[in-house]
């Protein structure tokens, strides 16, 4: 396929935008701890995201979403309690296991970071329109909703 075409340009922009994306996520990682790595920032999110409907996230649950094995993910969660960023509490539904949540600094640093992206990207995107924003959003939505072969 060559990279002319329609497909093949998008598949090197795709390329381009997902290298750009990981610098991006490294920043974004460093805004919420500076020892924090971009694997312990997706981790984190993760964490936020499946707690967000109340309670906290078990570990299983965390490396299920983002396709880590166990013991990468519990590495990750120990370096997370370590900085202070989440907490273990009991799981309401089994006694014997755990859940995590984002502690206060945690979500605090999160939203701060969060901020920071956000105007970064509105700096970036300083001369574009209104509605090619919303073209971008709603085209890259698509993207993200049709499933993978």
């Amino acid at each position: 396929m060559s990279p002319r075409s329609p497909l093949g340009e998008l598949e090197v922009e795709l390329t381009r935008l997902l290298r750009r994306a990981r610098t991006g996520q490294r920043r974004t990682a460093a805004d919420v701890h500076p020892d924090l790595d971009s694997a312990g920032y997706a981790v984190l999110v993760a964490v936020r995201e499946l707690a967000a409907a109340g309670g906290g996230a078990r570990g299983g649950e965390v490396s299920e979403v983002l396709g880590l094995h166990k013991s990468t993910t519990s590495r990750n969660l120990s370096t997370l309690e370590d900085l202070g960023l989440i907490e273990r509490v009991l799981d309401p539904d089994d006694a014997r296991a755990r859940q995590v949540r984002l502690t206060t600094k945690g979500e605090a640093a999160l939203d701060g970071a969060f901020e920071a992206r956000r105007e970064r990207l509105r700096t970036q995107l300083r001369s574009w329109d209104k509605p090619d924003i919303a073209e971008l959003a709603r085209l890259l939505r698509r993207l993200n909703d049709t499933p993978l072969p």
